[in-house]
């Protein structure tokens, strides 16, 4: 007995309630796994803030340092050791983040904690930021940077009014104490690392696995975090490193400093508590996967694979593959619509095969002629330069000229009709132009500046070397000044651009507009080149390469041409990321 569909769906509906077990197991794990990072998240929320906190309350102290400094009567009037004894017994006890204290005096040490104090003022990037210091009572931060007497640091300097000239009061930031009371502000409850950056992102101090010190350049350095992800004002946000880790960062900015203080958390580590406490609910899980596999199987077996099967053969054949067939042994109604689709599609196959194929080898006969027409206009142009080289002597001329002729016959005879790459036609495009210097030396000089993605696009043989003529012969050739050629590629968001432009003699506006009137004429790839344009080489060529482009990539193509007289001619061609090798398929 036939099974219908109507059956088969009963039985499919029963297995569905099983999948019931799935459904509730995984509602379950992402409930739980979602309480469970909110609440973390928002910990570390509060743990981010609280460490900057800190950070607030140890620049108020740094601030608070500076003030008492310039109202302390040892600042004024102490001796040097005097001041010393000072900042050693009385100041650095009681600010545990910072490493040195230096008093400058007239540009120059007069006091300091350090023991190489001779060292301070050798190391360029703080006496650099030393002489951007001009306003007093602003605390000015310089760094990070590496310096003898504090190692790796960053220095506040604070400039205090004084009766004895500039004095300028400086503290060096003991950095690796700074970070330690930082992460010390998180509890056993959040695991996590913090590092510190600056107003540009970069790190100022940092631990693996997340930042580490470079010996070499003396400065911290990411590892496995990209500078864009703390780009915006994002307060906190998830990332994927390169190597697939999932990481949660919250991040809060200082607003007296601009640093941020970023929190990196694990994800995975942050749901190692729920999986411990989920294992029965994977168990129920793995049996309803197992279950759900073999209901996926039935689904796709008995109903939805031939269904599927019969809809992309629909596309199919709507978007013109009418060889498309469907290969469905079955006794039920989608058998039977099967066996009346392929029925039909055989029918329309039949129809329209001989019309089909008459036109495609109409279009590659069309094609081959445009393409034929380009090679006796070069070949007579080149032999005409052979022939008044010898006539004049120039024999070194002549081999030369002969020389690259059989590099162009070459490429043009040896090559395949069918498609070449920019690369291809490049190659072939320099060695026309060397033969143009020999005929036309110091006339003017070629560049190019080629995107490297589009060496390998495809377009028709012999493109090129038609436009480059027309600049040559039309645009620098007549004109007295030294002329430029330039060809340039770029790849845009829906195809790539080739640019010719040159500095020569340019067009008029009224000559551009009959110029596109041609090319719009011969849209039409059905009409001939006329016997007037054959004797007007600017525009055999540029209609020639014109229906060529579009013959291969149709409404895909496009042509812009911008030209000011006495000044010069660029020339714009669109094309598309792909040809129409539809329209153009020569085997």
């Amino acid at each position: 007995m036939k099974r219908r569909i109507a059956v088969k769906v009963f039985v499919i509906s029963f297995l569905l309630v099983e999948s019931i077990i799935v459904l509730l197991g995984y509602w379950y794990y992402r409930h739980s796994s979602d309480s469970l990072l909110d609440a973390q998240y928002e910990y570390a929320d509060q743990i981010a803030n609280k460490s900057n906190d800190y950070l607030n309350v140890t620049l108020e102290n740094i601030r608070n340092l500076f003030i008492t400094v310039g109202t302390d009567s040892r600042f004024q009037q102490g001796s040097s050791e005097e001041i010393i004894r000072w900042f050693n017994n009385s100041l650095l006890p009681y600010m545990p983040n910072v490493y040195n204290i230096h008093l400058l005096e007239q540009g120059k040490l007069a006091a300091s904690t350090s023991y190489v104090q001779w060292a301070l003022l050798d190391t360029p990037s703080l006496s650099k930021e030393l002489e951007q210091i001009k306003l007093s009572g602003i605390v000015y931060w310089i760094g990070p940077y590496f310096s003898l007497p504090s190692n790796y640091t960053v220095t506040a300097a604070m400039k205090l009014p004084s009766t004895d000239g500039d004095k300028i009061i400086l503290l060096d930031l003991y950095l690796a104490r700074l970070y330690d009371s930082l992460q010390s502000q998180s509890s056993n409850r959040i695991t996590g690392e913090i590092i510190l950056l600056d107003r540009l992102h970069h790190p100022v101090f940092g631990r693996p696995p997340y930042s580490q010190y470079n010996v070499f350049n003396k400065s911290y350095q990411l590892i496995g975090l990209e500078d864009k992800w703390f780009e915006g004002g994002w307060k906190q946000s998830e990332q994927q490193t390169a190597a697939g880790q999932r990481l949660v960062l919250t991040r809060v900015t200082n607003p007296a400093i601009g640093w941020d203080v970023v929190w990196i958390l694990d994800k995975t580590a942050l749901l190692k508590p729920l999986q411990k406490t989920i294992s029965f609910t994977w168990a129920l899980g793995l049996v309803s996967l197992l279950l759900s596999i073999g209901m996926a199987y039935t689904i796709s077996v008995l109903i939805s694979r031939p269904i599927r099967k019969i809809a992309d053969s629909m596309n199919a054949v709507s978007d013109g593959q009418l060889d498309t067939s469907i290969q469905l042994n079955r006794q039920d109604e989608l058998g039977l619509l099967a066996k009346h689709f392929n029925r039909m599609t055989a029918h329309i196959r039949e129809l329209i095969a001989n019309l089909k194929h008459s036109e495609k080898q109409k279009q590659i006969s069309d094609f081959l002629a445009l393409q034929a027409q380009i090679k006796p206009h070069f070949l007579f142009n080149t032999l005409n330069s052979i022939s008044m080289a010898a006539r004049s002597g120039e024999y070194n001329k002549v081999d030369q000229l002969v020389s690259s002729l059989t590099t162009q016959l070459d490429y043009t005879l040896k090559a395949s009709p069918g498609p070449v790459t920019l690369r291809e036609e490049i190659t072939a495009l320099e060695s026309y132009v060397d033969l143009m210097h020999i005929r036309y030396p110091g006339k003017f000089s070629f560049h190019m500046d080629l995107d490297p993605l589009t060496l390998e696009r495809k377009l028709p043989k012999f493109v090129l070397q038609p436009l480059v003529e027309n600049s040559i012969f039309h645009g620098l050739v007549p004109d007295h000044k030294d002329g430029v050629l330039f060809i340039g590629t770029t790849v845009g968001t829906d195809g790539w651009d080739i640019m010719i432009e040159d500095n020569g003699k340019g067009m008029s506006a009224k000559k551009i507009s009959k110029l596109m009137d041609r090319l719009n004429i011969h849209s039409d790839n059905s009409k001939e080149i006329t016997s007037e344009e054959n004797k007007n080489g600017h525009s055999i060529g540029l209609v020639n390469v014109h229906r060529r482009l579009q013959m291969m990539y149709g409404d895909r193509y496009r042509i812009h041409l911008e030209s000011t007289q006495d000044e010069g001619t660029r020339l714009l061609i669109r094309l598309g990321a792909e040809p129409n090798e539809e329209h153009l398929d020569r085997g």
